[in-house]
């Protein structure tokens, strides 16, 4: 009778673990979701669009330094996109989530437009690595974001 009962305790608990368990395919589906809709909303509405993603103590991790929180990004890539000449596209590549299914990251290539010292029209592509951290409402948010850029053509 004991031992029955707990095979059916251990059955039981076997059970509920799985149940919790985070589905890793649903949540890299909703990774490349979230990060195609940073990309157009960024597009769309520019500086507004790409403070809807980043978390409160979000960072940008930059060849010049670490930006740290919404109110620091905010004000760098306000300065970014005030230049109307300055666009940036990225696709997403690939994305995993941990183990828990609340923290993960995406990477991809983003490209971005602009216009040079001489006002030529310019463009410069990379590589992107974005840590996501998945929030209490079940939505992504951005807690560290690193752009790669590639090396320039020849001649520039």
């Amino acid at each position: 009778m004991i031992g029955r009962s707990l095979s059916r305790a251990a059955i039981l608990v076997a059970l509920t673990g799985c149940a919790r368990a985070p589905d890793a395919a649903a949540a890299r589906g909703a990774l490349m979701d979230a990060d195609r809709r940073f990309n157009n909303a960024t597009a769309e509405r520019r500086t507004d669009g790409w403070m809807d993603f980043i978390a409160e103590d979000g960072q940008m991790i930059r060849s010049a330094g670490t930006i740290t929180g919404r109110a620091a990004i905010r004000d760098e890539m306000g300065k970014t996109f005030a230049d109307t000449s300055f666009s940036l596209r990225w696709e997403p590549l690939q994305s995993d989530v941990g183990a828990g299914g609340d923290l993960g990251y995406t990477n991809g290539r983003y490209e971005v437009r602009f216009r040079d010292a001489k006002g030529n029209a310019a463009m410069r592509t990379g590589r992107y690595l974005t840590v996501w951290k998945k929030q209490a409402d079940g939505s992504w948010m951005v807690v560290r974001d690193i752009g790669v850029q590639d090396a320039p053509p020849p001649g520039q």
